[in-house]
């Protein structure tokens, strides 16, 4: 069985290796980022919700303040963008916050820690947290790298299968990317690229696929 997952979003590196530590303690598997937008899924293109088929880790906390983004506002952009994740397993930390601000918290349903917090206060959320765990669903497919946004074209077709597909690539990284296409392709579906300008690869393996606007697709695609 998996390890439950965390994922940690705080530009103070201190406290990013101090949760960090808390939680690799506690036997989770921890995702830990100074900033969510090149790494959540909601920032990249070609559709309206997130393109992740798993929710991507099983507790998130977010920093309130970040170069670009605030935490508040990280979570209701993932509220309106179909994030996968139980509301009550995310929370925002923060030295400060106004009063505004508190109260879209309170409205969102998350929790909130005051920096700097107690770490029984937090033992505390992540008790309840984890009743709502279940390591018998998998989640999203770890993806470290650095998202790059694109819009190039991408040529395609299926290893026993002569027909030419053609898809948009809105995202990329080292490992693989994200393909835009006009109908679905299943997932664990084996691909070959014919003409992709980002990677070497010419295999390429479907992780995950949604339906998104105009009875379009994405899919995650990683290469072999």
């Amino acid at each position: 069985m998996r390890k439950p997952r965390v994922i940690i979003f705080d530009d103070e590196v201190f406290i990013l290796n101090m949760l960090k530590e808390f939680f690799l303690l506690r036997g989770y598997e921890v995702l830990s980022y100074s900033d969510p937008t090149p790494i959540c899924p909601i920032y990249g293109k070609g559709g309206d919700l997130c393109s992740i088929h798993d929710r991507c880790s099983d507790v998130m906390i977010t920093d309130f303040r970040m170069p670009g983004v605030n935490g508040v506002e990280l979570l209701e952009f993932q509220g309106r963008k179909g994030c996968k994740l139980d509301i009550r397993n995310k929370a925002v930390i923060s030295g400060y916050i106004d009063d505004e601000s508190r109260m879209r918290v309170r409205k969102l349903g998350c929790a909130f820690f005051q920096k700097p917090f107690n770490l029984h206060s937090l033992m505390e959320w992540l008790a309840g947290c984890e009743q709502r765990i279940d390591l018998s669903q998998q989640v999203a497919t770890r993806r470290k790298e650095q998202r790059f946004e694109s819009d190039r074209e991408v040529v395609f077709r299926f290893p026993d299968s002569a027909d030419i597909y053609t898809g948009i690539a809105v995202n990329t990284s080292p490992t693989g990317l994200c393909l835009k296409v006009p109908t679905p392709l299943q997932r664990e579906q084996t691909i070959n690229l014919h003409a992709s300008p980002f990677h070497s690869c010419s295999n390429a393996s479907v992780r995950w696929v949604t339906k998104i606007e105009n009875g379009a697709y994405l899919a995650g695609v990683h290469c072999a």
